[in-house]
């Protein structure tokens, strides 16, 4: 089921935030902490739509209660009394109310800082207090702080939900989607979330596929929670929903890799898909590294067969291709690359995997950066030539691509603001010709190439780059090639006009 929260101040909008929200949800939650006057429960039950939770949080818990705790009490004692189908009480008060069929008890924990150390046992001591549902509510940035959570889905002998705070806690929603949580929660729309990050209905539909989550599907898992990677989850779980697979896509996120791979054992990934960040660090998991994640040492997809990890890296073909095409109006022939002069901004994974590339395609590397020790290290790694970062004002090249952002070393006027998107670049040296990747983008297009579209540098449109890159993606886990129209179709409305 999911629940959509109604935190409405006043008795006449909350009922019809009540009456919309009964289209799209199983389960309504009424916030009365936020009534600015008494509520009329009577009123209240008798025009529900859907079944409802009835809550009254303290500001410790998240809520806005002014009161005194004595009236807070009398106040959930009046919703099982006038039989709420379920009531939210505190696990501290658990024992000052007590049970009156036909309400159900919503035994809760909120920890808005953490994820405690000790929520085993936290979660044993709810159990304890006869609950009809037990309700978590922490604070889930990492791995190390959804471990514990994990395990307690994956073990539940108690009807339980679990709320992790913030982008990272969908992976627990959809996680206990699949164990059969009573309920997930959801906001009704943009704008009315009851934390930031909670996912919309919308959200839950059309990126997450929660409808389609049942016991038997399997995940691949998406790392971070950026628009490329919201945009990849949402494309790929059209894909495998077109395909009719059983595989859905898990959103994590990595912290320490120990954890990381306890999680990614628990929840049992066939596969994994990597946002940039991390596509370095994920090769210390183990995995047998294939094409140009062996070169490289960073892989963006890994894919289990027989018990080993396998790496690949499909962003490497994607950006050659796409420099190549670009260059190719000023450049014709079978490879532009070749003698080409190409800046490369940054020491990431990306940059070791672009300056390879580039010299094997017969290109002119050059690593640029303010890090000298670091560049000229993997420059004489690799065979090519190291320039400090400022330098790349005087240096003759016909392409620059930005792997990572890097500062300036040269002190900025007071009256001159670094732009956003603009990777710490003056956009002032590019000049009409030279062909821009900026890699630091989204979906959507940086600062950085609005600047050289202005002034005729040839760009690569990063919505057209993750496009691509996503149909790598799908034949590698799939087998099969999918139509472009099929993921630019399953991209989410409020990314879509941003990205154009």
């Amino acid at each position: 089921m999911i629940c959509i929260s109604i935190n409405q101040e006043s008795r006449r909008f909350a009922l019809v935030d009540m009456l919309n929200a009964a289209r799209f949800a199983d389960l309504l939650e009424v916030r009365l902490d936020r009534f600015g006057k008494a509520p009329d429960l009577g009123e209240l039950l008798s025009n529900k739509p859907k079944p409802v939770i009835m809550s009254c949080r303290r500001p410790q818990d998240g809520g806005y209660w002014d009161g005194s705790e004595t009236e807070r009490l009398a106040i959930l004692r009046q919703c099982i009394i006038s039989k709420a189908d379920y009531v939210e009480i505190e696990l501290d008060v658990a024992d000052e109310i007590r049970r009156f069929p036909p309400s159900q008890r919503v035994i809760s924990y909120t920890n808005l800082q953490e994820t405690p150390s000790d929520i085993l046992e936290i979660y044993e001591e709810a159990k304890t207090k006869s609950p009809d549902v037990i309700k978590l509510v922490t604070l889930t940035r990492t791995p190390e702080e959804a471990w514990p959570l994990v395990q307690i889905v994956a073990k539940a002998t108690v009807p339980t939900v679990i709320v992790g705070l913030g982008k990272p806690g969908i992976m627990l929603t959809v996680l206990g989607q699949r164990i059969g949580a009573p309920w997930v929660y959801a906001a009704l729309e943009r704008g009315m979330e009851a934390y930031p990050g909670q996912p919309t209905i919308d959200d839950l539909a059309n990126i997450y596929r929660l409808h389609d989550i049942q016991k038997s599907t399997r995940f691949v898992g998406v790392t971070g929670f950026g628009e490329r990677e919201t945009i990849t989850v949402a494309a790929l779980n059209a894909v495998f929903a077109q395909m009719q697979s059983p595989y859905r896509c898990l959103p994590m996120s990595i912290g320490d890799l120990k954890v990381f791979r306890k999680v990614i054992d628990a929840v049992k990934l066939g596969a994994l898909v990597v946002d940039a960040d991390h596509q370095h660090e994920i090769m210390q998991i183990g995995a047998e590294p294939h094409g140009a994640a062996k070169t490289s040492s960073a892989a963006d997809v890994l894919i289990q067969k027989g018990g080993t990890w396998h790496a690949f890296h499909t962003a490497a073909q994607t950006w050659i291709e796409a420099l190549k095409g670009a260059l190719a109006a000023k450049f014709p022939g079978d490879n532009p690359l070749k003698d080409r002069m190409v800046v490369i901004v940054g020491l990431n994974a990306s940059a070791r995997i672009l300056a390879t590339e580039v010299l094997r395609h017969g290109g002119s590397a050059i690593l640029a950066s303010v890090n000298k020790g670091a560049g000229m290290q993997l420059a004489q790694q690799l065979g090519c030539r190291f320039i400090l970062f400022d330098a790349i004002y005087s240096t003759m090249h016909d392409v620059l691509v930005v792997c990572t952002e890097e500062r300036s070393m040269e002190p900025r006027k007071a009256d001159e603001p670094r732009k956003p998107g603009s990777a710490g670049i003056h956009a002032g040296y590019l000049k009409a010709g030279m062909t821009v990747m900026d890699l630091t983008a989204s979906a959507r297009k940086s600062e950085l190439l609005r600047e050289a579209e202005l002034r005729g540098c040839l760009t690569v449109a990063p919505r057209d780059l993750l496009m691509n890159q996503l149909e790598q993606q799908v034949k590698l886990l799939t087998g099969s090639a999918v139509g472009r129209d099929v993921l630019e179709a399953a991209v989410p409305e409020r990314l879509r006009e941003e990205a154009d």
